[in-house]
């Protein structure tokens, strides 16, 4: 069935209602963390502007990665991506004018790159390296075109997530339970990274292990950048050599079937 009445497309329709509710989910995450704070903190609006409680944000992050989880199919993860960009950006930059000392100490920083790059490199070349040999004796492609502009955006989709996850996942558990050592810390929030990525079994165990490198690196250097780098391309390369699928089609595909 093509067209319908009004030139609408159903399906169409229906990938847009879904989006407009991965929106309005999504979009709230930020106020969600605002409006619990100022209700809760028993603080002028200004004070609690000044100072977000470290539950709160783990709550909010926590909460980002069930909408993650339930927001897969194809018609809602590229909105959901989008759309949770947007929503933590301006949470960024609502703190960070609060506070701008916050940019560097979440990560945000260039004054350490050679040092934090360099074991995310080894992690980098090695796991390139190893999924090359998987996809080629699997018989995946190894190329495609959507591989260029996938590796121009996924990063900034992999910066985010790791804000999300070192910054205000494995600090605010420090902060949370300081009694707790680091290597329980690194397990948990491996752990955490990996539950986001349910149920493709692979795509956990590589983010538990990539959780495991990350967040040390992290609590040694305070740097996102190379994490958030090598984060989206080696997750634009996992989902094309070891699982075989095109991470451009799984985000995007819904809206380009129906131009």
């Amino acid at each position: 069935m093509s067209g319908y009445p009004g030139g609408y497309h159903l399906p169409l329709v229906m990938t847009s209602y879904r989006a407009g509710v991965v929106a309005c989910i999504d979009w709230n995450v930020c106020e969600f963390v605002i409006i619990i704070v100022m209700r809760f903190s028993g603080e002028s609006s200004q004070d609690a502007s000044e100072y977000v409680s470290p539950g709160v944000e783990l709550g909010a992050v926590v909460l980002t990665g069930l909408l993650h989880v339930v927001f897969q199919g194809p018609e809602s993860k590229g909105a959901f991506i989008a759309l949770a960009s947007v929503s933590w950006v301006s949470y960024i930059g609502w703190r960070v004018r609060q506070a701008p000392g916050l940019w560097r100490h979440w990560g945000f920083r260039s004054d350490n790159l050679k040092a934090s790059f360099f074991i995310p490199s080894i992690a980098f070349v090695l796991s390139m390296g190893g999924m090359a040999v998987w996809g080629w004796f699997s018989g995946h492609d190894l190329w495609n075109e959507h591989l260029i502009p996938l590796c121009l955006l996924y990063p900034i989709w992999g910066v985010l997530q790791q804000f999300l996850v070192q910054a205000l996942g494995v600090l605010n558990i420090q902060k949370l339970f300081p009694n707790v050592g680091v290597r329980s810390v690194v397990l948990l929030g491996a752990c955490l990274f990996s539950l986001v990525h349910y149920p493709q079994g692979w795509l956990m165990l590589a983010t538990w292990v990539l959780g495991l490198v990350f967040i040390p690196c992290y609590l040694r250097h305070r740097n996102l950048w190379p994490l958030g780098l090598y984060h989206g391309w080696l997750g634009t390369f996992f989902y094309l050599w070891v699982l075989g699928q095109d991470p451009w089609d799984l985000a995007f595909g819904a809206y380009s079937r129906f131009k």
